[in-house]
């Protein structure tokens, strides 16, 4: 895509009607540039938004029920509790400031105007900058109709009046552009009547401009003009009542099709079907057939993306490929024409059921990282594959399938809210009492015993046994005993728990089955033993997880066993060893996006800290944990026991510290980038409180001190009477000694040893 171009008057405007109104629509018809307009100005506004600009892309969602799921999705809400998406993430904005572009809402008007008029309640500081090819129809809402980019008038055109002068956003464009295909390619007087009769004739819109000017590599402008006019003449013929900029985009997309050659327009029309992005793996998959080998989709799609009809994304061993959405829209109604959409939608499906297994299939291994990664980027399709299955007659049974093959993306990957949305709707699309169904159950039940909804746990255990009972699934069974153990333990009943757990472990070992939930199963029964205070049993459980996970390349259950190793040497005293695992749990926990990992891990390493006599950095992890837990449901997994030895701990810091200072730190830690939160952690819990830092001489310990009370440069430069430039060198020479990359770490240091 190109870079922006013009639209000076549109930014000072729609910059102006975002300083007096909490949300702006910019509307106008596809290809005129809203998307482009509405990233300009978020950038030029970017300092006014101290907690951010994001865009929400909605072209790739087609269910309005997933309008909350995907602004949480690229916020980065971290909610894993059983609160609706919706719900969290209003909790997570609360006072942020921040800039919301909710971009291509037009299909999914009604869910983004219910959605976005909570967004911009009063007590909230959020502003949303929409687009649309329509209002959203708010009260408060300013619409910005956004114009075609600007042409010269064509009848002060004549080669008398001089040469090519700037200014016209519709020429700079295409100008732009075209230099991308011919580098020498400048505009004069010679070139600009042609160009700017072609750029008059596509109504200056964007996209059509673009698509015109990429065809400068075998094409003349008076070419390019001639075959454009004669698609109009037929185009007009066929829809004469359609609004004259849709007429003119239409045939542009038209004739960029009919450009192509017949087998690029096969494939154009092929891509359509994914929804957001792709990799060449997934394109030479779902379009490949008896007309079209793979090596062929290799040499088309990189046709494709000459022709600037597919983009490019990525770098390296990371390409990925999308399309514009009026693009996309374009291809999908070719397919849809040609009878071909329903083959291909299951084609698509077929591929990503076939990921989502092999997500199942190897997640136990020393892959996991690159699984987390590849399905992040694939969510998009996974909806799309799984909506196909859930509203297709006859497809019902393999969405079912589908939603119990992704268990580790819901319930690994932090995905407990989304998978409870999907395992519902297979279950209620898919009644069968079948294994898929069986295994559905205990997934979701799974899901909601982390979220700390015990009650609807239960339900799907006790659902699930029984099914598992009648189709004779011992393997089920077993899972469903697994955790329902956990369930039983989280709520007190640590008496039913551990037999529960005891049957599911001994059936596994009985099985011979070694895999990522018999692993987790080893440490499950081992966070019980701790808590039943039989210590030695659980670190030798703990152990045995470790081996196996070791001789495996497991990860995930591994970080689990890590966090039970670490409560047990809490529980004896042995602080050192305590810290050491709890540290690399929290490496995998981080890594995996485990919010409710992470939590935990936090949560004891504040325990620890206090028994090491450092009550400023415990405030400050409890401060990092009470954030994390207010994103995954019940603090501490809902485990009165854990919850009253964290009351416990908390007074005790409240008391070293007093009410006031334990707050500031708290704070402190809630405000922490996830990175700094992580170095938090690494602290030598070892080291004596008070013990200076080497090698700073007395200015440099200065500017440290208030480096650490959030002074900014210029700041310390009034405190110090110093020069800003000054300050600035002391700053990088304080970084430098202390070994660490942000003023945050800097804080974190100075702070956790009273320092400050």
């Amino acid at each position: 895509m190109t870079s922006f171009v013009g639209r000076k008057r549109e930014l000072a405007e729609i910059t102006r009607l975002l300083g007096e109104s909490r949300l702006v629509t910019l509307t106008g018809v596809g290809g005129v540039g809203k998307t482009r307009l509405a990233v300009r100005v978020a950038d030029r506004m970017r300092q006014e938004f101290p907690d951010g600009v994001w865009l929400v892309e909605l072209a790739k969602v087609s269910e309005p029920a997933l309008v909350p799921h995907v602004v949480a999705e690229a916020l980065g809400v971290p909610d894993q509790s059983t609160r609706s998406r919706e719900e969290a993430l209003l909790e997570f904005l609360g006072e942020r400031r921040l800039l919301l572009i909710m971009d291509n809402c037009e299909h999914l008007l009604g869910a983004c105007a219910v959605l976005v008029a909570k967004l911009v309640r009063e007590d909230n500081r959020v502003v949303v900058l929409a687009t649309s090819r329509e209002v959203l129809g708010l009260l408060g809402e300013c619409s910005w109709p956004v114009p075609p980019m600007s042409i010269p008038d064509l009848a002060n055109l004549a080669p008398s009046r001089g040469g090519y002068v700037y200014g016209h956003e519709a020429l700079d464009l295409f100008e732009e552009r075209a230099r991308t295909v011919l580098p020498d390619f400048r505009l004069d007087s010679a070139s600009k009547q042609a160009v700017s009769k072609l750029c008059q004739g596509l109504d200056g819109l964007p996209l059509a401009i673009e698509l015109a000017a990429v065809r400068m590599r075998s094409m003349s402008v008076e070419q390019i003009f001639e075959r454009l006019r004669d698609r109009y003449r037929l185009l007009s013929s066929g829809n004469r009542g359609g609004p004259a900029r849709h007429q003119t985009l239409r045939a542009a997309v038209d004739w960029s099709f009919d450009l192509c050659t017949e087998q690029e327009r096969a494939l154009w029309a092929r891509l359509a079907i994914f929804a957001g992005g792709f990799d060449l793996e997934a394109a030479e998959a779902v379009c490949t057939d008896d007309t079209m080998a793979a090596d062929d989709v290799l040499e088309l799609l990189a046709d494709l993306v000459d022709k600037s009809i597919v983009l490019r994304e990525g770098a390296g061993s990371e390409v990925r490929y999308r399309m514009l959405e009026t693009i996309r829209a374009y291809g999908r109604e070719k397919l849809a024409a040609a009878g071909a959409e329903r083959t291909l939608l299951r084609r698509h499906r077929d591929y990503y059921l076939r990921l989502a297994e092999r997500l199942d299939e190897n997640w136990f291994g020393p892959d996991q990282f690159y699984w987390w990664d590849r399905l992040q980027r694939e969510q998009a399709n996974l909806w799309a594959a799984l909506d196909f299955c859930l509203t297709t007659p006859g497809e019902e049974a393999v969405g079912m399938h589908m939603v119990g093959a992704l268990c580790f993306y819901w319930n690994a990957c932090g995905h407990l809210q989304d998978g409870r949305y999907w395992l519902g709707r297979a279950m209620t699309a898919d009644p069968g009492l079948t294994a898929a169904r069986a295994k559905a159950l205990w997934v979701t039940g799974y899901a909601a015993m982390t979220q700390g909804d015990h009650a609807a746990a239960r339900t799907c255990f006790d659902e699930c046994m029984e099914l598992a009972e009648t189709l004779g699934d011992e393997r089920a069974r077993a899972l469903t005993f697994q955790f329902r153990g956990s369930s039983e333990q989280f709520t007190g009943n640590l008496e039913r728990a551990e037999p529960l757990l005891v049957e599911a472990v001994e059936f596994h070992r009985g099985a011979g089955i070694v895999d990522a939930l018999t692993v987790l199963g080893v440490a499950q029964l081992a966070f019980v033993s701790c808590l039943l205070g039989t210590t030695d049993r659980a670190i030798e459980l703990c152990e045995e997880c470790r081996v196996t996970s070791e001789a495996h390349g497991e990860r995930w259950a591994l970080s689990w066993g890590l966090w039970v190793s670490g409560l047990a040497r809490w529980t004896r005293g042995e602080y050192a060893m305590a810290a050491e695992a709890l540290q690399g749990s929290l490496d995998v926990k981080s890594a995996l996006n485990d919010r409710l990992g992470i939590s935990a891990a936090f949560e004891l390493l504040a325990w620890v800290a206090v028994e090491e006599g450092d009550a400023g950095r415990a405030a400050q992890l409890f401060g990092v944990s009470r954030t994390a837990w207010a994103t995954v449901g019940d603090p501490l997994f809902g485990s009165q026991a854990l919850v009253d030895t964290h009351d416990r701990y908390e007074a005790r810091v409240r008391g070293e510290l007093g009410d006031s200072a334990f707050e500031e730190g708290a704070r402190r830690g809630e405000q922490l980038k996830i990175t700094d939160a992580m170095a938090l952690a690494r602290i030598d819990h070892r080291e004596k409180v008070g013990s200076g830092i080497p090698n700073l001489t007395r200015r440099e310990r200065e500017v440290a001190r208030l480096l650490a009370k959030g002074l900014t440069n210029r700041e310390i430069a009034d405190r110090l009477v110093i020069s800003q430039r000054t300050v600035e060198g002391h700053v990088e020479n304080v970084l430098g000694k202390m070994g660490v990359k942000s003023r945050t770490q800097v804080a974190i240091w100075f702070t956790s040893r009273d320092l400050g």
